[in-house]
């Protein structure tokens, strides 16, 4: 067992981190929690332009991110705790992950009705607070999921909506939803507090009898992992990732191709455009006929 808690709040260094871990940690299970700034995270299928409002982000210096789970998308900041758990493909069970968050929060003193809303979200009283995804590689899977203790929710409403009205496409949608705050039903809750019912609940689950006792760090600038030998993530192998998941080539040409007005886009260019440029390029130049600055949707509150 082992129980990583992150001190960066880097999105693309904490999606690094959970990636090798998915790959590589030399023990299961795994619990990670992180805290990132402000940012927007979409799934590994899914469309940027159609899901979040790239022109605003970009103006006010809020990094995309593309996940390698499925799901929708969210909005992270310092009010939303993100939690991951790593197991045995033979153990997983979407119920077990579901349960460690509803029991760690029972012992936070929320006393409202939790429950699971739609396919893969967490709620109380009918109010999201939690979108959930997971990931399957060889013998490891990964769930993890955002609990929005005391975000910004004006500032998710501002980002998640469509840049570009009228795309169609058949890349996965995020379903619109009314969140809230754990905060709105326990107002002395913290991120701080949640972390550690999480990590409390997590050794109960998974260790009920004592078994190995679990290891747990911080995770500092340079990632440190008990293995044998206590070894560290080699910080080269952390780097390579940054660098493959913060590129457009993995945030914006990913997208499934789709068509906008009369253009076709596929791998993140416009195909039956002279020169195959790039759709951010193609829009920056505005060589298209119309603005589209007015056809945004009312955006609700989409998420994993």
């Amino acid at each position: 067992m082992l129980i990583v808690q992150s001190k960066s709040s880097d999105i693309y260094r904490n999606l690094a981190v959970e990636e090798w871990l998915l790959d590589h940690a030399p023990r299961l299970p795994v619990l990670f929690l992180c805290v990132n700034d402000p940012c927007v995270v979409i799934g590994k299928n899914q469309n940027p332009w159609r899901e979040c409002r790239l022109s605003l982000m970009e103006e006010e210096g809020v990094p995309l991110a593309r996940r390698i789970s499925g799901g929708g998308t969210v909005y992270h900041d310092r009010g939303n705790l993100n939690v991951s758990v790593i197991v045995a493909r033979t153990g997983y069970t979407e119920q077990k992950q579901y349960d460690l968050i509803f029991q760690a929060l029972e012992a936070t003193a929320l006393r409202h009705n939790s429950s699971i809303l739609g396919k893969n979200s967490l709620g109380v009283d009918g109010l999201k607070f939690s979108g959930q995804a997971f990931c399957h590689r060889r013998d490891r899977s990964l769930h993890h999921g955002t609990i929005l203790v005391n975000a910004d929710l004006s500032r998710l409403g501002r980002y998640l909506g469509p840049e570009l009205a009228g795309i169609e496409t058949k890349a996965i949608a995020s379903i619109p939803a009314e969140v809230a705050n754990l905060t709105q039903f326990v107002p002395e809750l913290t991120v701080e507090k949640v972390s550690d019912a999480l990590m409390a609940q997590f050794k109960k689950m998974y260790a009920p009898h004592g078994g190995t006792r679990p290891a747990t760090i911080d995770l500092g600038p340079v990632g440190r992992v008990p293995s044998p030998g206590e070894s560290e993530i080699p910080e080269e192998q952390l780097r390579s990732i940054i660098q493959k998941i913060s590129s457009n080539d993995w945030k914006l040409r990913h997208t499934p191709k789709f068509t906008f007005r009369d253009l076709q886009i596929e791998g993140g260019r416009v195909v039956n455009r002279e020169g195959a440029p790039s759709l951010e390029d193609f829009l920056k130049k505005g060589d298209f006929d119309g603005d589209d600055s007015s056809d945004h949707d009312t955006a609700q509150f989409p998420g994993v």
